[in-house]
């Protein structure tokens, strides 16, 4: 399994991708942000927080960003249950998940398992993490603009893993988001879902 770290160099496009929702405090607030300047984007899924919040998953999809699987449970040791995480969400929405990230981007350890995914899916990383986690809103902003190019793919996070940093931890970068999207926009680039890049 090929590990994708960015799109074609060659084509004005670039993804923003979500890991560790859905999230019942951000990730409304994330759809809204994307819809008020009309682009998709792409939300790797933690396989237990999508079985708690169904209706957030569907809404997500019905909004027309694309589902990752982020495994079920998010452990170091998680590389063993993307297959969980895609039975969950086949079982909200009806597909299986074609694009799979690691936790904590684990992306070699993972590979270690054979198959890490029992279906034939790409495993996608990034070439642009915003560290938004432990970054102010400035420096999300000033990281963004020095590094995205054709083809980078963002790092970005709607929720946790950890229950206790779900209602606090995507702040700073959903305050920052409407400002990172015009970003991208004045370098003439075209947000766009994973399975819109050649990757």
């Amino acid at each position: 399994m090929k590990v994708r770290m960015h799109g074609s160099r060659n084509e004005n496009k670039m993804a923003i991708t979500f890991d560790d929702g859905p999230n019942p405090f951000w990730t409304p607030k994330i759809l809204n942000i994307l819809d008020e300047y009309g682009v998709k984007a792409n939300f790797f899924v933690i396989g237990r927080w999508a079985e708690k919040h169904p209706e957030i998953v569907r809404e997500i999809f019905n909004r027309g960003h694309l589902i990752g699987n982020h495994t079920y449970s998010h452990s170091k040791k998680a590389c063993c249950d993307f297959d969980k995480a895609d039975e969950t969400i086949f079982n909200i929405l009806n597909i299986h998940t074609e694009f799979i990230r690691p936790p904590y981007f684990r992306l070699k350890y993972c590979l270690n398992y054979k198959p890490p995914f029992s279906r034939e899916a790409k495993m996608i990383g990034g070439d642009i993490p915003l560290f938004d986690w432990i970054t102010k809103s400035e420096g999300i902003l000033n990281i963004a603009k020095h590094t995205i190019r054709k083809g980078s793919i963002i790092v970005l996070h709607d929720g946790s893993e950890k229950r206790n940093e779900q209602q606090k931890r995507p702040e700073r970068m959903v305050n920052a988001l409407p400002k990172l999207i015009e970003v991208v926009m004045e370098k003439k680039l075209r947000i766009a879902r994973l399975d819109e890049l050649a990757l």
